[in-house]
């Protein structure tokens, strides 16, 4: 029988709840399918916050802040979400989650999706890739307005003390869920397709024209709209060579034409080139040529002098 009590434990949180009881050995996580919706909602205002350790589900979840900041930790990479943005986990991915509330509170909503209820709708459900990682919604490049709209709604809809919230509830999680299948879903078959001819060429032009200002992965992974972790598995399967083999490559040609060409220190070397140290271009030129920048430039440049020892 569905108590009110756990009506209550489904949806408005004000006290701090037992994960640790809950997430297994494995850190799976699970509190049970519940017989009236096909995800559970929850709109945390506690005070302290409560961190919620590492875990996974076989359904996707959903995080958005309306008022606080909340960092996630989703299959090893970090993304922070502030006031009217929204952060999709895929199904199975692992994540921690960090709120970070501001001084008069927080209001934060997760929705966790239960994955067997749903692959009995339909069984891709339990699998989908979604647009992970990557912070929607107010000031990000993906605006996901209606998205938003709908997180906005579930909150207002928890707080509805009338006899229609569960019916309520229901009609929007299902709006979302189609929402989330249409618009956030990538499909890795079609996005293979189109990667190889399109965004892979797209993304080499990118690392060539910014390599030098030491951008990173993870920030060319956003400027695409992919994590970390997505992105690194997509550039090696259609270029064979890790998205971070690639941006090394560039800066080492580039530094040996100006160890060449140029009278740059060492120091000016590494930081023209994207390194975020003189150690660092060390290591990935010894990696790559056999020898040092300096024995290098010592061996191969006519008339180096002593150029190559700064």
């Amino acid at each position: 029988m569905f108590t009110l009590e756990a009506s209550q434990r489904m949806f408005h949180i004000d006290r701090n709840l037992d994960y640790e009881s809950v997430i297994d050995g494995d850190r799976h996580e699970s509190w049970g399918c519940s017989p009236i919706c096909p995800a559970i909602v929850r709109v945390h205002t506690e005070m302290p916050a409560q961190d919620v350790p590492l875990h996974w589900h076989l359904g996707s979840e959903l995080i958005y802040s309306r008022h606080g900041r909340v960092d996630a930790f989703i299959d090893g990479e970090q993304v922070t979400v502030d006031d009217g943005q929204v952060c999709l986990i895929s199904p199975k991915s692992l994540r921690s989650i960090h709120p970070r509330p501001y001084q008069d509170g927080q209001c934060s909503l997760s929705v966790t999706f239960d994955g067997e209820y749903l692959s009995r709708l339909n069984t891709g459900l339990s699998n989908r890739h979604l647009f992970q990682g990557v912070p929607l919604g107010r000031g990000c490049k993906h605006t996901a307005d209606k998205l938003v709209d709908l997180c906005e709604r579930m909150i207002d809809c928890v707080f509805d003390a009338s006899g229609m919230r569960l019916i309520r509830m229901n009609m929007l999680l299902f709006e979302m869920l189609c929402h989330i299948d249409d618009a956030w879903t990538i499909d890795d078959s079609k996005e293979s397709a189109t990667s190889s001819t399109g965004d892979i060429q797209r993304i080499t032009d990118y690392m060539s024209a910014h390599f030098a200002s030491g951008i990173t992965i993870v920030e060319i992974a956003q400027q695409f709209g992919y994590s970390r972790e997505y992105f690194s598995r997509m550039f090696k399967r259609c270029s064979g060579v890790t998205p971070d083999q690639y941006l090394t490559e560039i800066r080492l040609q580039s530094s040996v034409d100006d160890l060449l060409n140029g009278d740059f220190t060492i120091a000016q070397v590494a930081e023209r080139n994207g390194f975020s140290h003189p150690r660092s271009l060390a290591r990935a030129f010894a990696a790559r040529f056999g020898m040092t920048p300096v024995v290098f430039r010592r061996h191969y440049r006519v008339g180096s002098g002593d150029a190559g020892e700064r």
